[in-house]
Formats: structure tokens, sequence, C-alpha cells
């Protein structure tokens, strides 16, 4: 009889099988549609962000500069749109700790992981300018984030400061670059940035450029929304703070644009263009991104966050050290710790969200 009725109620009958029973209750879980809502927005943001990357790099061959500065400027720009995106919405909806901690774990990524790896693959040469400037830079806009984050919280001004600092070292590397491109003896002289290392076409015209622009840009709103929304919702369904969901598995999704890029370049020979990709996705992640959003919607001093932003600070400053030694490289063994001191902050994070969960 209830074989009868199953058979006459297909729907009853899936759902009285135990694989299927299992499947339809996994479905109704808001725990798994967080998951998959968050999956969804992330592909959304890598696809959106590689198109960006690949409209760049291709302006960056028409206009011939030279490999390091696309990497600090519009490659660094282009992967770190992800989180540029997913910051904006996650600040226009109140959920400003979210967006903090996602700047702050891509920023540790960036230093930790990325330059960790590509190391290990190959050691990374660092260029004299890197040394007297941007890693100078970066240690001193990171470390002004992580002390401002660990005492007393972030001001309006404090981030229209850190945006105006940004905006200047921008201006300043695109002006020099364009002006060493014109006094070139020749185009092909000036021509020194090569092959985009994750692709292998020639450049794109100027009109399929401004399309991959649009799309990119497109894609990154709507997937923005989406990983917001589910990272946000992953967090209240653990039980854990927002900024530890972001710090963590947020910011390992939205930085690995950063990861790809950096090992093609790498395997291609192009250290420097993923040594300044890393660098300059830093940069942009804590002046520009964290600059607007804080402008949007400041935020609170968060006890979740001391160890993420002092883990950062202590980072930024790591590399002055690192960047002087074993000939100017970062070498294999420094790669090796960066992984290891990135694998521990996880471990602590791990455990620190079980506890207050």
């Amino acid at each position: 009889m209830a074989l009868g009725v199953a058979s006459r109620d297909p729907k009853h009958y899936w759902r009285s099988l135990p694989v299927e029973a299992a499947i339809f209750a996994g479905a109704s879980h808001p725990m798994l549609s967080n998951v998959l809502q968050f999956c969804a927005g992330l592909v959304l943001l890598l696809v959106g962000g590689r198109l960006l990357v690949a409209a760049s790099v291709d302006t960056a061959k028409r206009m011939r500069v030279s490999p390091l500065v696309v990497g600090l400027t519009l490659v660094a720009w282009g992967t770190s749109a992800p989180e540029l995106a997913l910051n904006l919405i996650s600040a226009s909806k109140g959920r400003g700790n979210l967006a903090l901690g996602n700047i702050v774990g891509a920023n540790i990524c960036n230093m930790a992981l990325v330059l960790g790896l590509c190391a290990l693959i190959k050691p990374l040469v660092v260029q004299e300018r890197l040394i007297r400037l941007e890693i100078w830079l970066n240690a001193g806009i990171l470390g002004f984030m992580a002390v401002l984050g660990v005492t007393g919280g972030f001001q309006t001004w404090e981030a229209g400061l850190m945006l105006g600092v940004f905006g200047g070292y921008s201006m300043w590397t695109i002006m020099a670059a364009l002006r060493q491109t014109d006094a070139a003896p020749s185009p092909h002289a000036a021509d020194t940035l090569g092959d985009d290392p994750t692709r292998e076409q020639a450049p794109m015209g100027w009109m399929m450029i401004g399309a991959c622009f649009v799309g990119g840009l497109a894609l990154l709103s709507f997937g923005g929304s989406l990983a917001s929304d589910g990272a946000s919702g992953m967090a209240l369904a653990l039980g854990v703070p927002a900024a530890i969901v972001g710090v963590t598995v947020v910011s390992i999704g939205t930085t690995l644009p950063e990861m790809v890029t950096g090992v093609m370049a790498v395997r291609k020979g192009q250290t420097d263009l993923a040594m300044g990709n890393a660098l300059g996705s830093c940069l942009f992640n804590a002046g520009a991104i964290f600059g607007i959003v804080g402008l949007v919607a400041p935020p609170a001093r968060d006890g979740a966050l001391m160890l993420p932003l002092a883990y950062m600070g202590i980072l930024a400053i790591a590399l002055v050290p690192i960047s002087r030694t074993f000939g100017k490289t970062v070498s294999r063994l420094e790669g090796a710790l960066l992984l290891t001191s990135y694998g521990a902050f996880l471990a602590v994070s791990a455990v620190s969200a079980a506890r207050s969960a």
C-alpha cells in the first residue's frame, strides 16, 4: 500500500529513498544555500576579474609600458576587482566588518600565500625600485591600517587620507611610466612588456578591450552581491563573526586571481610581474578599496580582527628585510616560511572561530 502511494506520488517516492532524502534535506538547509550562493558569486567575480586583467594587460601592451609598472597598476587593479566589488556592496549593505575582514585577509593572502607560493616555484628577484619605494610604502600603509584597527578603530578622515596617498602614488607611477615610454628611442625599445603570462594571443583591439571592461564590471557587480549575501549568511549560520569569514574563506576566494596570475607569471619567467602584482594588490586593497569603503561606512573596532590586523602589519614590515636578503630575492626558504606562517594563522583563526561559535 505504501509502495502504491509512493508510486502515485513520485515526489514522495524519491524522498522516501535514503540518498535522495539527504539531497532534499540538504537543498532546504540554509547553510547549503548560503554556500552555493557564495560559490556562484565567487565564480562570477573570478570571471569578471579575469576579463579585466586581460583588458588591462592588453591595454598596457598597446601603450608599451614595463611589466613591473603593469603589475603594480593595471594587473593589480584588475585582479583586485573582485575585492572592490564585494567590499563596496558589503559596505553599502551595512556589513563594514565583513568588508574590513576581506581587505585584511586579502592582503595577508597576497603577502604570505601568493608570494610564498610563487617563491617556492622560483625565487623572486626584487627590483631596486620596489626596494626603494613600494615595499616601504606597503609597510607604511598597512602598518598604519593595523595600528588604527588594533587601537581605536577607523574614522572617515583616515580612510580619506589613505585613499589620497594611494591616488597620488598611482598618478605618479602612471605618469612616470608614460614619460619613460615617450623618451624611448623607438617603439621597439619602449615595448618591454613582453607576453602576458596568462594569455598567448596577440593584444585585443580597442573595441574588444572596451567590451571586456564593461562585461567584467557587470559580472563583478552581480557576483559581488551574491558573494556578499552568501558570506554573511554563512557567518550567521555558523555563529561566528562575519569578519572571521571575510578574513579566511572570502579572502582566499577573492585572491585567486592574484594567485593564478602570479603562478603563471613566475612559470613564464616574469617574476617582476608577479612581485609587482602582489604588492600592487596590497596597496590597492588598503589604499583604494579600504579608502572608499571607509568613506561609505567606516568599520567599527572588532575584537575578532585584532590578530589578523597584527599579522598583516607584521608581514608588511617583514617584507622590508626579506627583499634585501639572498641577493635581493625572495628565496624558496623565505617562501616556505611565509606559507608556514599563513598555515599557522589559519589554524589559530579556526580555533578562535570554533570557540566563538
